[in-house]
């Protein structure tokens, strides 16, 4: 393990005649991204305004020259080869074996000593002024526990993919299926998201059992006990949506996570439509395989397996439950792709067990679907994907294709 510390830059004012300064804590965790990490460093390094930094980078053991990045940042500050912005900067690192993300982005929150907290990951940024405006919307409303922006998400060399535009907090979305219905899974952009230090001393760390959606298990434990989550529409960061990342690692990444999100909010008893979506997703990835998408689906229980025999069992009943909703659900899609006989042989094993009360309008709509025939339903797909898009864009979409788009 290697450890720099570099000691803040002094204020231009002294200390007898400043007044007190806010304190950013900002971690960066870090694994092989050397082609990214120095324009995350900076993006923070630079930042302006009456406030101090503490940054922490905690390295996972980077063996793609990420280190030799770090360190040379950290060196151009300790020898006073950088241009301090704000009221001062202090920046720690080490490198070394972890146990993921989460993990590393708790070591970093124990060291934490500012009174405002947030992580960057390595490949992503803040905006210039981003934190001036996050100090000041604190400042100006002291009842916020956790303030979230806007931002861009770009892709490996930059270029804007999207606008992502948050919405006001909404426990009830963060909390259901429908919030998956988001072009990308969490409407709290996570890299444009801070947190008074009262938040960890309420609810703690993150928990390190979630591997994808640690941020939206979070700010979903925040509101629960009861503190603020404040939108604040502005743009503050870049997120960096590359090839090889845990983002873009498959397409139902996130649902196991979020599956036990759902457990802990709703119970083990109202699971049966989640699986139902979890196992359908899994399956249009699939080839529409309802066997193979099943047996993948059986990840999540290994995660349950502290849980006491009575709530497991329930689990076991509501995917059953939910294994008859996703074999409509996929039956349909067959229908649509013209594999009549495969539709009609999934459609029966949908009904040959009992499904939550979702399934009903889902096999009504099968059932018209067979009725109306191939020119119906390619109608039928056009206003559907119509309805769709209206209603995510009014309620749910969090993202927008070009810039200024409202």
């Amino acid at each position: 393990m290697r450890r720099t510390r570099v000691q803040p830059r002094a204020s231009t004012s002294s200390a007898e005649a400043a007044p007190a300064v806010r304190r950013f804590t900002i971690v960066t965790p870090s694994y092989n991204h050397a082609p990214f990490i120095g324009e995350t460093i900076a993006s923070v390094l630079t930042q302006h305004g009456d406030f101090e930094i503490e940054y922490l980078v905690m390295d996972g053991g980077s063996t793609d020259g990420s280190v030799d990045i770090i360190r040379s940042y950290a060196e151009r500050i300790a020898s006073a080869d950088w241009d301090v912005r704000c009221a001062g900067i202090t920046m720690d690192w080490i490198s070394g074996k972890d146990r993921g993300q989460s993990d590393a982005i708790n070591q970093g929150i124990r060291r934490a000593t500012g009174d405002i907290v947030a992580y960057l990951n390595s490949d992503d940024t803040y905006l210039p002024g981003a934190l001036h405006a996050v100090a000041t919307a604190f400042d100006s409303n002291v009842a916020a526990d956790i303030i979230y922006g806007d931002g861009d998400v770009v892709d490996a060399q930059g270029k804007l993919q999207w606008e992502w535009r948050a919405r006001p907090y909404d426990q009830a979305l963060m909390t259901t299926y429908y919030f998956l219905w988001n072009s990308f899974t969490n409407f709290v952009m996570q890299q444009a998201t801070f947190w008074r230090r009262r938040v960890q001393d309420r609810i703690g760390l993150f928990d390190e059992s979630f591997h994808y959606a640690m941020d939206a298990e979070y700010w979903t434990r925040a509101a629960a006990a009861g503190l603020r989550l404040e939108h604040l529409p502005r743009k503050l960061a870049t997120f960096r949506l590359i090839e090889g990342t845990k983002s873009l690692s498959s397409p139902t990444v996130f649902w196991e996570d979020f599956l036990e999100l759902y457990r802990r909010y709703h119970g083990a008893a109202a699971m049966a439509p989640y699986f139902g979506f979890y196992y359908f997703n899994l399956a249009r990835h699939r080839d529409f395989d309802a066997d193979r998408a099943l047996a993948d689906g059986r990840a999540p229980f290994l995660r349950w397996t502290h849980l006491d025999r009575s709530e497991r069992a329930v689990l076991e009943e509501q995917s059953q439950r939910g294994a008859a909703l996703a074999c409509v659900l996929i039956a349909r899609d067959l229908l649509h792709a013209g594999r009549i006989d495969q539709a009609a042989r999934t459609f029966r094993r949908g009904l040959t067990r009992p499904g939550p009360r979702i399934i009903y309008p889902a096999i009504a709509l099968y059932l018209v679907d067979r009725v109306i025939g191939a020119a119906g339903r390619r109608w039928l797909d056009r206003w559907a994907r119509g309805l769709v898009t209206w209603y995510k864009r009014g309620k749910y979409d969090c993202r927008y294709n070009a810039p200024g788009l409202e």
